[in-house]
């Protein structure tokens, strides 16, 4: 790591540790972002997929329901006092160093001041979380996750630095390293104890790991400081991050609540597990896409507003492809993967996992246009949307999950990214006009080349009854032939995808 440079006068120092990186153009630093972040959301879910079936073998279910029950009190907690103060130091130009100096120190300060406020409220929330669950382990439990959000609080916010400039390389290794650190000390730590204490105490471990290596990662030091232009400029931005986070915490926790207290802690678990797979393309591809988009659709907007369409038009045919893709085998195939992977005592998990596999383009679909909002700086329409999704969500998921059980909580789940899908097409029409009416026809052949790849792999396991012969043979036929098809109908996707690896 090469430490930042200092000029001659202090107030001027050199924030970044790669001062040549932002001078590189935008379609370079886009693929590296993209190449280094898929690589280290991949890297870090086949990590977390070994985790899983090797926590799975050594826990119960009941484990992991225990766990995700004190989980949705901290997540709610963070949801609610979240104000995203660091995506302002990512949508904004900054004139000079001590302007960013003064930003970053600014946001650090406040963040570290929140995760104190959320740590405190997580204790007082523990007996009556306890009582509300009738699990008196949360009790001790509660408190020992909410120190998380505090050691997090401390993390360096130098990193920032590098998401902005769109280089992620060194983000990259930070990332590996705590994922296999904090993985090695988590499956120690069930060997040994062999109950939810493992997994409690390995998500402290690894919080406290990730806090220490962001100090080594990046020379940046930040201090106490509230600049009250800073602080006011990036409460501006903050006020639509609350709503956002506020309804994105409702539909992606409130069925755990749901579930965890009508249906129990196994069911929980079981749950648990199937929509954590589900996630698992979402966090490899959306989230690594939208870690690159929303700076480099910040600077198209601020330097070629005009290619904003283009450059969505292509990452939006290129991502339903792959989402499709992966949806179709999770679909075909999602009982064979529970059994084969986590065994016999997850089979509820593979039932959930069918449905949920349906939410995996919607929910891709959906956070991809969000991040042309943030990226024009037009946050407002994503919190709107959100709402009305989480009011969506929470309609739907009682009556569900009351009378069809799992299955019941996972169709709302769908229910709610449809709907999401539709919200945010309409709210992107105002922003890139006529849009709609190109990701329409995109859309009708990504659908009708993953219905022929899962009709061809459907007709194909009705010859197969051994779980691991459908699993190769369904997972190789619905993951081939969908892009096969779309490559061979759409010149401009052939052409997109053959620029992007030139």
């Amino acid at each position: 790591m090469t430490p930042f440079r200092q000029t001659e006068t202090p107030s001027t120092e050199i924030l970044t540790d790669r001062a040549d990186t932002a001078n590189l153009p935008l379609v370079k630093r886009v693929r590296s972002g993209v190449s280094w972040n898929v690589s280290s959301s991949l890297i870090e879910q086949l990590i977390g997929f070994v985790r899983s079936v090797v926590l799975a073998r050594l826990l119960v279910p009941e484990d992991f329901g225990l766990f995700g029950m004190a989980l949705t009190i901290v997540a709610a907690l963070n949801a609610l006092t979240t104000i995203g103060l660091n995506q302002t130091i990512l949508a904004n130009k900054f004139d000079t160093r001590d302007e960013l100096k003064a930003h970053l120190d600014t946001v650090w300060s406040a963040e570290l001041i929140r995760s104190l406020v959320v740590t405190i409220l997580v204790w007082a929330s523990a007996f009556p979380m306890s009582r509300f669950y009738g699990q008196p382990q949360l009790k001790v439990i509660i408190p020992i996750l909410g120190l998380i959000t505090l050691v997090q609080g401390f993390q360096n916010i130098g990193l920032v630095i590098l998401r902005k400039e769109i280089s992620f390389a060194r983000i990259f290794w930070y990332e590996l390293a705590t994922n296999v650190l904090g993985v090695a000390l988590t499956v120690a730590l069930a060997v040994v104890m062999r109950n939810v204490w493992a997994l409690v105490i390995g998500l402290l471990l690894t919080a406290a790991l990730g806090t220490v290596l962001s100090y080594m990662f990046h020379s940046y030091r930040p201090r106490l400081a509230l600049e009250k232009f800073a602080l006011r400029r990036a409460l501006n931005l903050g006020k639509f991050t609350l709503v956002i986070a506020v309804a994105s915490y409702v539909t992606t926790m409130a069925d755990n609540v749901m579930v965890g207290r009508l249906l129990g802690t196994a069911a929980l678990g079981n749950y648990s597990l199937a929509y954590n797979v589900a996630s698992a393309p979402i966090s490899v591809l959306v989230f690594s896409l939208g870690k690159v988009l929303f700076p480099a659709y910040a600077e198209i907007t601020a330097q070629h507003p005009k290619r904003l369409e283009q450059a969505f038009t292509k990452v939006f045919s290129i991502s339903s492809l792959i989402l499709l893709t992966i949806a179709v085998p999770s679909f075909l195939l999602a009982g064979e993967i529970v059994q084969l992977l986590f065994g016999g005592r997850w089979t509820s998990a593979g039932t959930v996992l069918r449905v949920l596999a349906l939410t995996i383009p919607l929910r891709g679909v959906a956070l991809i246009m969000s991040t042309v909002f943030f990226g024009v700086n037009r946050p407002k329409q994503v919190a709107v949307g959100r709402t009305l999704e989480a009011v969506v969500f929470l309609a739907a998921l009682y009556p569900l999950t009351a009378g069809f059980g799992l299955t019941g909580a996972a169709w709302a789940v769908v229910i709610a990214y449809a709907f999401a899908c539709v919200n945010r097409l309409v709210a992107l029409s105002e922003i890139i006009p006529g849009i709609s009416s190109k990701l329409l026809p995109i859309s009708l052949f990504t659908v009708a080349a993953a219905a022929a790849g899962l009709l061809v792999a459907y007709v194909s396991l009705s010859f197969l009854t051994s779980p691991l012969p459908r699993l190769i043979i369904g997972g190789l036929l619905s993951t081939i032939i969908p892009p096969v098809i779309l490559l061979l109908i759409r010149p401009d996707l052939r052409k997109w995808v053959i620029e992007w690896f030139s």
